[in-house]
């Protein structure tokens, strides 16, 4: 494993993430936004939770070239969730990797248009969670063992990665949407979950998890690493939905193999060997192409990668 990888992981816990700039309560952003909380919050700390988006124009022209008013797909949450309850759109912590800035737009099909200028759907929070560029989850480090022999790589708690519930197809949630793989018999409840079955995690880590409210245009945007993988699955982040504490969308996303090639080419990607096995969409049972984001490189090097979330309220 990456050596960068390996030291980062041992930095961060979650006691020491409540304590880091961008991390704060949906109460404290709400009222530092105008809304009528009764929670305050720094400046500074509002601040730190905006800076690292995207300028906007760039945003909302990508998200015009993306597919727009189509239904996301529910998936299952797979065997790594646990509500974080963090509204933060710099999720990195200090994970090496290529920079990836996110952009979600929800929309309501009911009222949505081809060309997503109305049905954006607004205070909605946008959870996400993917694992590190060892393949590996925050919260769940001492349960992950080599893909190759070392470090990195991971097999997921009991129960098998990211295989369906008892009696379930792949790929599909439980019944009701929103559980998951490896639950605990506990159930979130945070600022903005409340009810969703979680996992028990074996660490105190929070990397590379949070959430966002969706601004007056329906957007959401993080700044994340560039996911890696894990044997058994292809590249993916997690997504959840959530609308007055209810989880209304558990999904995931994807990424084209020719950008995933690309980004693993490089490093830390490129210490993590044997991807093409069977991690690729095609032999993946949970992937769907309507969950592919749109992703352009920007000058800095970064990648720009957005989506439309198609919901029905």
């Amino acid at each position: 494993m990456n050596k960068d990888i390996e030291i980062s992981r041992q930095r961060v816990s979650r006691r020491r993430a409540l304590a880091l700039g961008g991390t704060i309560s949906l109460g404290g952003l709400i009222a530092a936004c105008g809304g009528n909380s009764g929670t305050t919050t720094s400046a500074t700390a509002v601040a730190s939770t905006t800076t690292t988006a995207t300028p906007g124009d760039a945003v909302t022209a990508l998200l015009a070239k993306a597919p727009q008013c189509v239904m996301s797909k529910e998936e299952t949450q797979g065997p790594y969730w646990f509500d974080v309850d963090s509204i933060r759109s710099d999720i990195r912590e200090d994970r090496p990797g290529t920079t990836l800035q996110v952009a979600m737009r929800v929309q309501d099909n009911s009222q949505c248009n081809v060309d997503g200028s109305i049905g954006a759907v607004n205070n909605a929070v946008v959870e996400i969670w993917h694992c590190d560029a060892g393949g590996v989850y925050s919260g769940f480090e001492s349960g992950s063992v080599s893909a190759n022999g070392g470090g990195g790589g991971g097999t997921p708690p009991a129960g098998g990665m990211g295989e369906p519930p008892s009696g379930g197809g792949m790929g599909q949630p439980p019944a009701g949407g929103g559980g998951g793989m490896g639950g605990s018999g506990e159930t979130s409840d945070g600022s903005y979950s409340v009810g969703d079955s979680e996992a028990t995690t074996t660490d105190d880590g929070t990397y590379l998890r949070g959430a966002q409210t969706t601004d007056t245009n329906g957007i959401a945007q993080f700044t994340t690493i560039f996911p890696g993988w894990y044997m058994g699955r292809t590249t993916h982040i997690h997504v959840k939905v959530h609308i007055d504490k209810k989880t209304v969308l558990t999904t995931q996303t994807f990424f084209d193999e020719s950008l995933l090639n690309a980004v693993y080419a490089t490093s830390p990607y490129s210490e993590h060997t044997g991807r093409e096995s069977n991690t690729t969409n095609a032999s993946d049972g949970i992937f769907d192409e309507t969950g592919i984001m749109t992703v352009e490189k920007q000058s800095d090097g970064t990648y720009l990668a957005v989506i439309n979330l198609g919901i029905d309220t």
